[in-house]
């Protein structure tokens, strides 16, 4: 296996220079840079990522123990507001709890707080030599946020309504539609209705739709019912209503339950007269659906930010990748046992 000697041999310099020449470092000429690294591609050099992570900390002046801090960011929201979603508190004990096992502490920044931006963050983050990076849930993608990826090893979580992506981890969509269709026919609901906010049907990297419209393909005609898109937000209930009048659905699959409104304005109890599920069930609620694992999509997420560290993998990848996490169905009070299981082949 060539090492960087065998590099410096064949280009008449130093180990030492070699060494900075592989780091991009701009001591080193551009065309020393350049023949570095063309030349250990001839050679099929391939540097050690554990030693070259384990040079990294010592440069910084920390111990080998040290395997340093995780910036989590935060945007749209402030420290209060993020923490006062259920979801997100359990998405970041996920965080807290796999950065500790690897050795990592987790930092937060909330870019709407006084006085910070995304040009800032970065000036803090590359004077402290952190080079991990997490863009936290709602995850609304990189390019408008200033900030020089190149120095990062990036996860974002969720999707981010952009081309330009880091590998991401998220929620798998498709499955949970799928799963929630799958046992709500099990407990004998015959017409299932789903209620999608338009957002989420157009938005880039959502798939809830796909979930949906494949359970449908399932069914003999008599038994498909639209989607309805729209929300509270919407101002689209006489929509809802008219929609409900005409397709009648025993139970209505929703994201987060919000659609419970609408219903109790059409004077229907729950689960008397319809079920309700919701597909990202509130934590601690007492609907039935899908508990989307946020902790364990937390944990996903720290281990992609460490491997990703540890192969000296930076700045935006060619290639991203994505990450899904199945959830689990839970039953709640939201639904009944409808009658005898329709059969549905899953």
């Amino acid at each position: 296996m060539p090492n960087q000697r065998d590099i410096a041999k064949a280009l008449g310099v130093s180990q030492v220079a070699v060494s900075l020449a592989l780091r991009g470092d701009l001591s080193i000429s551009a065309d020393l840079r350049k023949r570095a690294r063309l030349t250990a591609k001839r050679l099929g050099y391939r540097p050690n990522p554990y030693v070259s992570t384990l040079m990294t900390h010592i440069r910084a002046g920390r111990k080998p123990s040290e395997k340093g801090v995780i910036a989590l960011l935060v945007d749209v929201y402030r420290e209060d507001d993020w923490h006062r979603h259920e979801s997100y508190r359990v998405y970041y004990q996920g965080l807290v709890r796999r950065s500790a096992e690897l050795g990592f502490h987790l930092e937060c920044y909330f870019l709407l707080e006084p006085g910070m931006s995304a040009a800032r963050i970065d000036r803090i983050l590359h004077a402290r030599g952190i080079r991990g990076v997490i863009l936290a849930p709602p995850y609304l993608g990189n390019r408008r946020l200033a900030m020089k990826w190149s120095r990062y090893a990036c996860v974002g979580t969720g999707y981010g309504w952009e081309e330009q992506q880091f590998d991401r981890v998220a929620h798998d969509h498709d499955h949970n539609v799928v799963l929630a269709y799958q046992k709500l026919s099990e407990l004998g609901y015959a017409r299932i209705g789903m209620s999608i906010p338009s957002f989420f049907v157009t938005g880039r990297g959502a798939r809830w739709l796909d979930g949906f419209l494949t359970c449908q393909h399932r069914l003999p005609k008599e038994r498909r019912i639209p989607l309805f898109v729209g929300s509270n937000e919407e101002n689209s209930f006489a929509d809802f209503r008219r929609w409900h009048s005409r397709w009648r659905p025993d139970v209505l699959l929703t994201l987060y339950g919000h659609e419970k409104t609408w219903l109790e304005t059409l004077d229907l109890s729950i689960p008397r007269d319809i079920g309700l599920a919701c597909v990202i069930r509130p934590p601690g609620s007492s609907y039935a659906g899908i508990n989307d694992r946020y902790d364990h999509i937390g944990a996903a997420t720290v281990d992609l930010v460490a491997s990703k560290i540890a192969f000296n993998q930076y700045g935006i990848p060619p290639y991203p990748k994505l990450i899904l996490i199945e959830g689990h169905w839970v039953i709640g009070k939201s639904v009944r046992r409808a009658g005898k299981p329709l059969p549905l082949q899953f």
